[in-house]
């Protein structure tokens, strides 16, 4: 029997990115270059919704089977939990492709595959407004949920868990390259999508159809953020942006400061090798990308504006990046704030005097946000927080957050500060 295409590669994909760490983004789209055109709607759903149901598929998978099964086996599982409870697809349907896909790709499994999916519709979800239950409800890691509650109270948390963005990538036009109008004109011609504020979310379809020099993939909330950075600034400054892979940040303040000329850091070479080409394929000349930790950069050079978009856990990406998670425990938190921290202590010294330092993270989470910022300025009174309103998000004594539920765009948590 011929294996279902779209099953098969979305099997190949989860395996490798749910037991191999492989990046979400990075692996659907090396599996969709290689199914056919019919397939790739179906297998991104699927992957994507795998990934975005996992803590929830666990929890099924634990009610069915006494002893977890290998990684391979239970890859396949959730794969066929998925498709029969959140893909309308009958449960014997489902059931029957994943049996013959044991056979072929996990051998001796079949029998048990097939017993715990016929038997999945028997299991019931917790209720309640618990931790335990709001993560299998909701399909997040417990310890993320916890946090969340104790941060927000429960109305809050589950607007938050409960909220959605659309399943598209979100574009920007090239400011240097289009005209608005021109853009606008292409993008809508190519197909389906949704107009933002600051572009579209667009199919896999209109990327691969566009002119990669035009456009670039950018989330809202970084769009939002850069603008924020740089709110009131103009002429020829420095910049630096201390933990600026892959570059979007990077690149789009250099198309709203074209005269500013921007240091761009990162400890990996391998990422800062993705800076120079996401600036070269923009057309932005002004970036300097360099090899450095955000915590000893090798020049004692004073800046314009110094940004901290630091490394966090990440959690404001939850319906952007359903996997973002996966893997991270509770203690990461904390070994993450210490090193936020040490990189807002030892980039705020490079900053001028009357000039700018903005602290932020693509997380919900306050140890990583107000708790960082607000110790930085207790112990700091050089520096003052920047209060003018920028009219997004919401807004407080210089800082700023947005949230998924509220604001249309991934979670994000932004502090600003001038130099006295």
């Amino acid at each position: 029997m011929k294996l279902p295409e779209a099953e098969n590669a979305a099997y190949d994909a989860l395996r490798r990115i749910l037991t191999e760490g492989a990046y979400s983004s990075v692996e659907l789209d090396r599996t969709l270059d290689h199914v056919t055109e019919s397939s790739r709607a179906k297998v991104t759903a699927l992957v994507y919704g795998v990934l975005d149901k996992n803590v929830t598929l666990d929890y099924i998978l634990s009610e069915l089977a006494q002893k977890r099964p290998k990684n391979a086996v239970a890859v396949l599982i959730k794969l066929g939990l998925y498709e029969m409870l959140y893909g309308n697809t009958p449960v014997h349907a489902a059931a029957d492709k994943c049996v013959e896909l044991a056979k072929a790709r996990v051998r001796g499994a079949d029998k048990f595959v097939n017993a715990v999916l016929r038997a999945a519709p028997s299991v019931s979800l917790p209720s309640g407004n618990d931790a335990t239950a709001l993560s299998v409800r909701y399909s997040r890691p417990e310890w993320l949920v916890k946090r969340l509650l104790a941060d927000f109270g429960e109305e809050k948390t589950i607007k938050i868990l409960g909220a959605y963005l659309p399943e598209k990538t979100h574009i920007r036009r090239n400011s240097r390259k289009i005209s608005e109008t021109e853009f606008a004109s292409i993008v809508e011609r190519l197909g389906e999508f949704e107009r933002t504020e600051r572009g579209y979310y667009v199919t896999r379809g209109t990327l691969k159809a566009l002119d990669p020099s035009v456009y670039t993939a950018q989330s809202l909330s970084s769009i939002y953020a850069a603008e924020a950075y740089t709110e009131g600034l103009k002429g020829n400054i420095d910049i630096l942006d201390a933990c600026a892979a892959p570059g979007g940040k990077s690149v789009y303040m250099s198309e709203l400061l074209p005269d500013a000329h921007i240091t761009a850091c990162d400890v990996h070479e391998h990422r800062v090798r993705l800076i120079k080409a996401y600036a070269a394929r923009m057309g932005a000349s002004g970036i300097s990308a360099i090899v450095a930790d955000a915590r000893s950069i090798p020049d004692d050079k004073k800046y314009d504006l110094a940004v901290c978009d630091v490394p966090c856990t990440g959690s404001g990406l939850l319906c952007t990046s359903p996997d973002i998670l996966i893997g991270k425990k509770d203690g990461d938190v904390t070994a993450l704030s210490a090193l936020q921290r040490e990189i807002l202590e030892a980039v705020s010294s490079r900053v001028k005097r009357g000039g700018r330092l903005v602290y932020s993270t693509c997380s919900l989470l306050i140890e990583e946000n107000e708790s960082i910022t607000d110790a930085f300025a207790s112990a700091h009174p050089e520096f003052s927080p920047i209060t003018e309103k920028t009219g997004r998000g919401s807004e407080n004594d210089g800082k700023m957050r947005f949230f998924p539920d509220t604001d249309g765009c991934d979670g994000f948590y932004i502090a600003r500060f001038m130099r006295n």
